[in-house]
This record gives structure tokens, sequence and C-alpha cells, in this order.
């Protein structure tokens, strides 16, 4: 069995060791008191275990580095590993005052080895465990060579390099790598610190992710589990201001900051605002911190600072991370193809480069794709990297479409922003899924976290796209969910209990109506688990309750986070149409006012007041998806699709995997001329739409396709034949029910509408988004039985609000069936 030897002086023991000791797996652990035999000589009995050991965890504090056992265990460690018996040699600061450039570490540990200190027995226990794991599933080394693989970037590289040289300048405090996801920011920060001697080669970064609501308070808690400083959560008050929290962040920082240890931060919308700013608190956190003239941060952000940052701020510095050039992508294709062992020829290289789209990852994926399949293969397959750019999700879930228990593993991974391996495999077994997770981890799809990466999470691109899609929600795993989250409370109280854990069943406890105290929840749980009680639950009374609660204490929440819970709560009021939804929606800033008031207008069928709001909204922010999304549903709604077409055009064709865009647009199309142009745009937005297998985009799919059988090859039999065996496939979804009651208009078949509507009224709620449909069939149903006056005094009373061209068109059609 895969062994830990620990390495420590017996005045460390008490305090520290044996606290480590008892939360290793009892087998895998070799720690003197518990597994020496008494009687025999010390230095046989460590002899003897050192032979058996897979990783050396050595304990440094002043007495260890004093002590002639550690010494000469340490040295004897360190010929193991040079013979490669020993596998791993980890070296763990337990002492303030030590850091890695004290003189009393061997220089051969100081240079070949990451050296961190972790002031909690419960954190350095977590991270041994993560080292026993990665052992035992025998990673190979190339990997870790794959991702030291650096290639161009050398003007992004010389800015930071003048930054650093620049003594006219303060040291600054943070720098900032900004660009798309997988654009290569992470790799060009660690490239340059390297190349600026300010990092070692071995440097791994503790490794903070702050989501886009998440606020101060998370990045006090997530930084404190890293275990690099002395205080913990019982030091922190969750309910003081946020002047108080942002004092605490600064004290904290300062004390990383003298040990010498830097942290990278990925930042998907919290520390750089979307406009560019800083958050006013993590400015207040630098200027704090200027002083030690340290350069702690470092940062990948999703957004792109203010091209003045650099200039008025000092203490900061950015660089913005385009996609690769040809020449460096070229590059990359080389330098990758030859690490691989895979052979091509010049025109090979050429056929690929002109497929490539400028990120590393798709660069990557081609010379895996050539070596997996053969260049002949890879070739009949180019469609899959040309779409890799865009489509990464898609493409790596299709490859588990014969794999339900992986893709029920990732679907469950990705219900976590981030796991810690004791969290996971308390859920699942590991055994059954242990070499899955490997598996998962080599092909890129999951990557290691934290600053010893001791966490696991799904990558950025696919835990997105599937949360976008909402699919996977059946796993298999949800009564292991619901366990592990109900003891939530008792694991809290413990201070050994890691972040993971809190930020997942913190929002478990609350999503499932558990009674949790106010005062251990940090904002951005409540906040998190209102949004997915809204997208996810659509439970809007309970997501304003929850809300109601966030914002009773709104004295200790930054602006940001009171903002985010009134917006949902606005969402909600809207849905609801409630009339308290216009006292709340006061209390938004613009331009998220007119947005708000333009979805409730939609909602309530007012078409020309939700139009004026958001064409508001596209003064100030011409190019937001999210208000043209919503536009888009307003002039569908009046059936004016050609005012709708140009921009769902646009927003299909900039975000192309939302089957959301997909499925406007496609209903577009379906309105305009049946030209062959429109039927070959039809069946490439459709083909795209087919590598989507989610629930939401099978669904549509099919509808599509019942669609053009009716309306294209005007073949009644066979498309309502389509159209009852995706209502059959999706029971409860009442969107192919409405194909089905347009299907039966468009032939005039009166039993079929009626089959339609009674289902779409059965199921079908009076705040449902679809309601104004159901009653647009109901009447013309009634139209078509020849009850005409009822069909009017329908329209009157249900769909007031409409404008008077599309009130127009819908009596009009009316009045034809009567004639």
């Amino acid at each position: 069995m895969i062994k830990c030897f620990l390495s420590h002086s017996s005045s460390d023991k008490d305090r520290f060791v044996r606290p480590v000791a008892s939360k290793i797996y009892r087998e895998a652990r070799i720690f003197d008191e518990e597994t020496f035999e008494a009687g025999m000589p010390p230095a046989e009995e460590i002899a003897s275990a050192l032979d058996e050991t897979a990783i050396f965890v050595i304990f440094l504090s002043t007495k260890a580095l004093e002590s002639s056992w550690v010494q000469n265990e340490l040295g004897r460690a360190k010929l193991l590993f040079d013979e490669s018996k020993l596998q791993r040699i980890f070296p763990i600061i337990i002492e303030d005052g030590i850091t890695h450039l004290d003189s009393r570490i061997p220089g051969w540990m100081r240079e070949s080895l990451n050296i961190q200190p972790i002031s909690k027995p419960s954190i350095a226990a977590r991270k041994i465990n993560a080292r026993l794991r990665e052992i035992s599933w025998k990673f190979h080394p190339r990997l870790r060579e794959r991702t030291e693989i650096f290639v161009g970037r050398n003007d992004l590289i010389n800015q930071f390099e003048e930054r650093i040289d620049d003594f006219s300048l303060p040291s600054p405090i943070a720098v900032i790598a900004s660009g798309l996801s997988e654009i290569g920011r992470r790799s060009l920060l660690r490239h340059s610190l390297k190349k600026s001697n300010i990092i070692r080669p071995s440097f791994e970064f503790p490794f903070v992710i702050v989501s886009q609501l998440d606020s101060v308070e998370d990045l006090i808690l997530k930084t404190l589990d890293l275990g690099l400083v002395g205080l913990s959560r019982k030091d922190f008050d969750l309910h003081s201001s946020v002047e108080e929290k942002t004092i605490f962040a600064i004290k904290m920082f300062r004390e990383i900051s003298r040990e010498r240890e830097r942290i990278l931060i990925e930042d998907q919308g919290v520390l750089v605002q979307p406009d560019g700013q800083l958050v006013d608190w993590f400015s207040e956190i630098i200027n704090g911190l200027a002083s030690d003239q340290f350069m702690i941060f470092s940062i990948v952000s999703r957004y792109r600072p203010a091209s003045s940052l650099n200039r008025l701020n000092p203490l900061v510095f950015s660089v913005h991370v385009a996609e690769m050039d040809k020449q460096e992508r070229d590059g990359l294709m080389v330098r990758y193809s030859r690490f691989s062992e895979v052979e091509l020829s010049k025109d090979d290289y050429s056929f690929f480069s002109d497929l490539l789209t400028g990120y590393p990852e798709q660069v990557l994926f081609t010379i895996d794709l050539i070596k997996e399949q053969g260049i002949f293969e890879a070739k009949k397959n180019s469609h899959t990297i040309q779409q890799y750019g865009s489509d990464k999700a898609k493409i790596v879930l299709d490859s588990f479409q014969n794999n339900q228990k992986a893709l029920n593993f990732i679907y469950l991974l990705s219900r976590f922003e981030f796991v810690s391996y004791e969290v996971l495999f308390d859920i699942v077994n590991e055994k059954e899924y242990g070499s899955i997770l490997k598996d998962l981890l080599s092909s890129a799809i999951c990557e290691k976290i934290g600053s010893s990466s001791n966490y696991i999470r799904v990558n950025e691109v696919i835990r997105d796209y599937i949360s976008r899609n909402r699919f996977g929600s059946e796993t298999g795993f949800e009564g292991a969910l619901t366990a592990h989250a109900k003891s939530f409370l008792d694991r809290y109280k413990d201070e050994d209990s890691d972040i993971s854990d809190y930020l997942f069943s913190a929002q478990e406890s609350l999503r499932s109506g558990g009674v949790v105290p106010e005062d251990i929840i940090v904002p951005s749980v409540f906040l998190k688990t209102i949004k997915r009680i809204y997208d996810e639950d659509r439970k809007y009374a309970e997501a304003i309750l929850l809300a109601n609660r966030v914002l009773s204490r709104d004295g200790s929440l930054h602006k940001n986070t009171v903002d985010h819970v009134r917006f949902i709560k606005c969402q909600c009021l809207a849905r609801l149409r409630k009339n308290e939804f216009f006292d709340e929606v006061r209390k938004i800033s613009q331009p998220d006012r007119d947005f708000l008031y333009g979805f409730y207008y939609r909602l309530s069928g007012d078409t020309a007041r939700a139009e004026e709001n958001l064409k508001n909204v596209l003064k100030k922010k011409p190019r937001d998806p999210r208000t043209i999304g919503e536009l888009v549903l307003v002039y569908m709604q009046s059936e004016e699709y050609q005012l709708a077409f140009d921009l769902a055009r646009d927003n299909y064709y900039n975000r192309p995997g939302n089957p959301i865009n997909a499925n406007n647009y496609l209903t577009c199309l379906m309105a305009r001329d049946w030209t062959p142009e429109c039927k070959r745009e039809i069946d490439i937005v459709i083909s795209r739409l087919e590598i989507d297998t989610s629930e939401r985009a099978r669904e549509m799919v099919a509808s599509a396709k019942a669609r053009i059988l009716a309306f294209f090859e005007n073949n009644q039999s066979s498309a309502m034949a389509s159209i009852e065996r995706t209502i059959a496939e999706f029971p409860g979804v009442n969107y192919p029910l409405l194909t089905k009651a347009d299907l039966a208009v468009h032939f005039m078949d009166v039993d079929k509408l009626r089959e339609a509507v009674d289902e779409l009224e059965r199921i079908t709620g009076k705040y449902a988004q679809t309601y104004r449909s159901v009653i647009k069939f109901k009447s013309l149903l009634l139209a078509m039985e020849g009850r005409t006056p009822e069909a009017r005094n329908l329209i009157n009373r249900e769909l007031s609000g409409l404008n008077s061209s599309t009130r127009t068109r819908l009596i009009d059609r009316i009045e034809s069936f009567s004639r």
C-alpha cells in the first residue's frame, strides 16, 4: 500500500503532527509512535519505514531544522527520491517566521520544491491525503509537462518585464491578465513571473476562485481555507460592516505577504467589474498593502480593466490577452506535436493551421485528435476542430454519450464551484469513481486547484454550459447529496470543515428549506441560492422570502450584493405580477431598472411599453446580449418576426452554443419566405443544435423538424406523427404542445388543435411565460369551432396590451375562420 512518512521534531508532535496523523488514512501513515516496533533501534525502524514510503512529509519548524534525526531522515529521503524509489518530498512550514528562503533549509529543497506555510493541522492533512490519492492513481508526469509548454506572447511578456523593472514606480501589489476563458491568462502570468525571477520554476500558486456573485466575505473565507495564516473562520464576523471586513482582509493578506507567499485569483467578475473598474473594497485592500511593496496578487480576470487603470493606480498592472496570432499558434502546434511524438508534413501543418482560431486549448485538442485517430480521420473530422473554439463543451460532452455513468459524474461535479476530495468521496464511492475522476483530470475536463491541488472543479466552460442548459438534474446521486447536506450545521461548527463543503452544503440546506442561522451564512450563499431557486426550481415566492431575509441586513452587505439580490427579487415579482414590483424596482439603478420594466411589461403582454424600455437600455449598452434576447422575445410575442430577425441572428452568431439563441433564430427563419437559402440556413442551425445533448436542445430540434415537415414539405401526417413522438418523449413540457397547436392551425385540424389546447390549459399556469400563446391558440380554436364572439371576448379579456398591428392580425385571422 502507498504510505507517507511524517518527519518531525518531537516538540511539534502534540501541537501539530499528531492531529495531522489522526486525519490521514491509518494504513497509509508512518508515524513513529504507532508504527515503529518497540525495542527496535530507531535508525533501523526509520530506514525500514522509508523504504516503504511513497511520500516523505517533513514538518519544518525551528526545532525540526535543528534536529539531527530529522536531518538524517531528510537525507535518506533525498537519496531514495534521486533513485526514484520515493515518489514525492512534501515540505510544510508549521512555524511563524520561517519562509521558503530560510538558509537552514537545504538548498536543493529551496530550489526544486514548493515550500508553503500551513497553519492548521486539518488543512495539512487534507493536502497530504490529496497527494496520496494522486500517487495511487499514478498520474503520468507528461501531463504536467504538457501544461508547461508556452509559446509566443512576447509583446505582453515585454510589457510585464518593463513594468517590473520600472523603479520610478512603486512595486505593483496586483498584476492582472484579462481575456476570454482558456485564452492563456494563467500561463502568461506564470511564465512572466518565472521569467522575471519573481517565482521559482517549482512554485505552485495557492489558488482562489471568486465567482460573479461573490463579495469581500467570499475572498476572505476562501483565502482562510488555504491555511496560510493563523486566522480562522471564528475570527471573522460576517455581520460586521464592509469597512470592517476590508480591514480584516488587509490584516490577513499582510500576514500572507510577510510570509512571502503569493496568491493566484481567478476573477469571474468580482474584483474587476464589467465596466473595467476595480470594486471599491478590493482597491482599499490593495492600498492597505502598499507599504509592503510585495506583489501578492496575480489575477486572471474575465473583464478587461479600464485602460486608465495602469496610469492612475501604480499598485496595479494589467495586460489583456487576446487570441494567439497565426505565428504563435503554429509555433505551439509544432512544439506540442513534437512533445506528443506526432509527425506531420509541411502540408499537414498547413491544413490544420487553417482550422485554428487562436485558442491554445484548440491547438492541443488538434494534436490529441491526430494522435488518437490518425491524420486521415482527423482531417475527415476537421469540423470538430473548427467548432472546438466556440463549442468545446458540446464536443467534450458528446464524447461521453455512450458512457452515462461518467456523464452523470460530470453533472454531479458541476453542482459544485469546486469540491475537495474528502467531500466528493463522502458522496460517491472512491473505488468506483476514482478512476473516472482520473480520466476526467487527464482529459482536462476537470482540473485540480487550491494551494496544493487539494480541490477538484469542472472546467469553467463545461460547467457554465451544463448550468445554462439545466440538464443532468437527475444523476442518481440526489439521495447522497441530500444526506450530506443535512449534516451541514454539525460540520460547520467544526473548524476543520473545508470551504467547498461549506459553500455547497449551505446552499443545499437553504434551498431545501432547512433552518440555517443567518450568522453563519455568507451573503453570496444566499444570493446563489436565490438565483438557483429562481432559475432552476422556478419557485418565485420562495426566492422572494429568501431575498427579504438578505435585504433586511443590508447594512453589513456590499452594494453589489444588495443590487444582485434586489434584481432577482424584482424578476420574481414580475413573474408573479405583484404590484410590489413597482416599489422595489425604483430602488434599482439604471439601466437595470429599464431592463426590469421591459421584462415586466413583456410578461404582462404590454409589448409597446416593453419595447420602449428595452430600447432605452440598448442606448446605453448597445450590444448587451441579455437585453437583445429580451427584445427578440417581445417582437416574437407580437409576431413581428421581421423586426426580431436581425437581432435574433446577431445573438445566435455571437453565442451559437446557447440553445435559446438557436431556437429564437430558427423561429424567425421559419416565419420568413420559404426559399432554398432559408432552408439551408435552417439546416445549418439545426445541425449545430443537434450536437447539444441536453433535453432542451433535443426538444427544440424535434419540434423544428416537425415544423419543416409541415411548412416546407406540407406533409400533414408525418408532421403530426413527429410532434406526437416529441410530446411523448418530453411529457409535461409545453413547447412541443405549442408546436402541435401551430401545426394544427396550419392544417386547419380542429381535433388536433383541441387536443393541444386542452393539454396546454391543464399544465400551463396563468403566470407562465407561454400563457398568452395558449390564449392565442384557444381563441383560434373557438373561431374554428364557429364561436367567433367568444374568441373576441377572450382576446379582449386576456390579451390586453397587444399592439394594434398584432391585435389586428389576430382578429383578421379569427374572422377569416368564421368566413
